[in-house]
């Protein structure tokens, strides 16, 4: 009991603190009850992933040009215009083989390209964000691994619960207001009645200059010149993804003087490459060679200078992550300039001197093994 003194008069209360008072197991109940409550309000607030993509790219690509790239997006930007309030998180792979640093360029340029097609067909671009991670280090098995691919994943907000309708507080009366008051309520109106600024719109990301890209090298054999026994070696490169440069070169001194036959040659011949269709296998361009040559293969022997020019074409196959071969066959026009001889004892005597010929024949036919170095 405690006693309260009121106008002159002590008013007696009860006690009744001893009616509040909790036990310790139902607090710790109710504690439990509204961490649970918090941890489903925060699993609730979590976007939800409705879509998830894959673009492909090719070894030290980042641009979105090939059309199986184009068709991989087309069921993305379907789901996109039916959600027009979604997210878009896009993120760039790269394969091992080459730096750390490279990598993350490369997989940030595939991210930000997908983005940017993205921007380019009407989707804002303040609700898109794009990074490169490098390789997918988190992944042990190499066969299971992201590689050159941008993956890209689709969030919306959950909707919102309904929140419980509050209960009815009964009115209150409201003194009429001063003239000050109703003053102050009018500036307010009018100020509310100013047309807010405008939102600002997001710009499209400006892509920066990409670097000089030194371009794929290769070196290339001629299976067909080894069973000739005409060792040989060229070199590919590559400055573009459809352009390729090649120069082989062969020589074989398989010749004497006192020999009865002769197999002798040496020859240089550059040719440019157009690789056509989707996968790029099969290529054409032009060549030229340019040689010398001693042959005897029985009592008569022809030696001199050849000089070619024509066009070539072939075909070419993937072996290995390294490896690749090609079959190729040219034809062109051919200037001879050359003289014939015979044995005769211990010396040449020759037959005809100063002989020239022109004729169409083939200039090479080649199956070719292929290392690439990058």
């Amino acid at each position: 009991m405690f006693f309260v003194r009121i106008f002159g008069k002590n008013v007696q209360f009860p006690n009744i603190s001893k009616n509040f008072r909790m036990n310790k197991k139902i607090r710790s109940l109710l504690a439990a009850f509204a961490a649970l409550c918090c941890i489903a309000g925060i699993r609730a607030a979590e976007p939800e992933v409705i879509g998830e993509y894959t673009v492909q790219f090719r070894w030290n690509k980042w641009t979105v040009t090939d059309e199986t790239q184009i068709q991989a997006l087309e069921p993305l930007l379907a789901l996109l215009d039916s959600h027009p309030e979604a997210t878009v998180e896009i993120v760039g792979w790269a394969d091992p083989t080459g730096t750390v640093a490279a990598n993350r360029i490369v997989t940030q340029r595939r991210a930000d390209n997908v983005a940017g097609y993205l921007i380019r067909k009407g989707f804002p671009a303040g609700q898109i964000s794009a990074r490169g991670a490098g390789i997918d280090t988190a992944e042990p098995d190499y066969g299971k691994a992201r590689r050159a691919v941008a993956t890209v994943r689709i969030l919306v907000e959950p909707a919102p619960q309904p929140e419980p309708a509050p209960e009815p507080t009964p009115a209150m009366e409201t003194p009429a207001p001063t003239p000050a008051e109703t003053t102050a309520e009018t500036t307010a109106e009018a100020a509310t009645d100013i047309a807010p600024e405008p939102a600002p719109v997001a710009e499209v990301p400006q892509t920066e200059a990409e670097p000089w890209n030194p371009g794929k090298f290769a070196l290339r054999t001629n299976a067909l010149y080894w069973l000739g026994l005409m060792p040989n070696l060229g070199i590919e490169w590559r400055p573009a993804e459809r352009v390729g440069i090649v120069v082989n070169g062969g020589y074989a001194m398989w010749k004497k003087d006192s020999w009865e036959h002769n197999w002798a040659g040496w020859f240089v011949a550059p040719e440019v490459r157009i690789y056509l269709g989707e996968k790029m296998n099969w290529f054409v361009g032009p060549q030229f060679l340019a040689g010398g040559f001693n042959l005897k293969p029985g009592d008569k022997g022809y030696q001199g200078d050849v000089l070619a020019g024509g066009v070539m074409g072939g075909y070419r196959m993937k072996l290995s992550r390294c490896w690749d071969l090609d079959f190729t066959l040219g034809v062109g026009y051919v200037h001879l300039e050359y003289e014939s001889y015979r044995r005769e004892g211990n010396m040449n005597a020759y037959i005809n001197d100063n002989l020239e010929k022109n004729t169409v024949l083939p200039i090479q036919a080649g199956v070719n093994f292929i290392w690439k170095i990058n």
